[in-house]
């Protein structure tokens, strides 16, 4: 089971942390498809930005002891070398005429 070391969210993207995990990856990861059930308070921002990690369940969690599986975040998360890459590959194309229409 993977753990989660450190969580930030993500001040742009609402619903979004940047989790370190403890291989050493750092991934971001979309929490909004989690935010149902006794998780749907968690579309509050104020509350969102409550989020901690509680270290005896290795995992990402708020108050009333709301937590989510690390090992679903791991899977869902993006790495971020990966969205580095992304991100210059999207940038090249924009500079490309041959993309203009699409990007």
């Amino acid at each position: 089971m993977r753990e989660i070391l450190k969580a930030r969210p993500l001040p742009i993207l609402d619903g979004w942390l940047i989790c370190e995990f403890d291989n050493g990856e750092k991934r971001l990861v979309d929490i909004k498809p989690s935010m149902e059930g006794v998780l749907e308070k968690l579309h509050n921002p104020e509350e969102f930005k409550k989020v901690y990690i509680d270290k005896d369940a290795g995992t990402v969690a708020w108050p009333e002891d709301l937590h989510i599986d690390p090992d679903t975040l791991y899977s869902r998360g993006i790495e971020i070398k990966e969205v580095e890459i992304l991100s210059k590959s999207y940038n090249e194309l924009k500079q490309s005429d041959e993309w203009k229409d699409i990007v």
